[in-house]
């Protein structure tokens, strides 16, 4: 029994497990004032797991790859939160739009035997007429791909936005 609870200790000491940065997040009482967001373009990220690359005859085999646009996962969840996603800047509607940006902060080992990797991301609101930030949120998160680790932390910082208290 000790022996196995030595084994145990052991390998927990040699492997670890890494803790996922705690999710932060700074709201300006006027973030509810606004009823459009632009959205900063991004690119598509793309995440394999268990893939096989042949080089002989150019082909992937296995695993499974997935692709995510922070882009449209933001606008998905902003829409469901009542936000109108302007397609450009509209020059009328400036007091009332923010402009939304993403970031990636980094990757980082996490989790037994360093096997999964989490990817940090920011997000910031800005008004669309001042440029002064009304709210912005830092998560990170893994899942089976990258795709996955930005899809999970995009929906982390903005819960965590939106789980700020109304002030009217």
């Amino acid at each position: 029994m000790k022996k196995i609870l030595f084994f145990l200790m052991a390998a927990l000491a040699l492997t670890g497990c890494g803790a996922l940065k705690p999710t932060t997040c700074s709201v300006q009482p006027n973030f509810y004032k606004y009823r459009y967001v632009y959205i900063m373009p991004t690119g598509s990220v793309t995440g394999s797991t268990g893939v096989y690359t042949s080089y002989v005859d150019n082909r992937v085999y296995g695993g499974k790859t997935k692709t995510a646009n922070p882009a449209d996962l933001m606008s998905g969840i902003l829409m469901q939160k009542g936000f109108t996603i302007l397609p450009q800047l509209d020059q009328n509607k400036l007091a009332e739009t923010l402009v939304l940006s993403y970031g990636e902060t980094g990757h980082r080992d996490v989790g037994f035997l360093w096997l999964s990797t989490s990817t940090g991301i920011i997000i910031q609101f800005r008004d669309a007429q001042t440029n002064d930030l009304i709210a912005s949120a830092e998560a990170e998160d893994f899942g089976s791909t990258e795709a996955d680790n930005v899809r999970y932390a995009i929906q982390k910082a903005l819960e965590a936005i939106f789980a700020q208290p109304r002030y009217y």
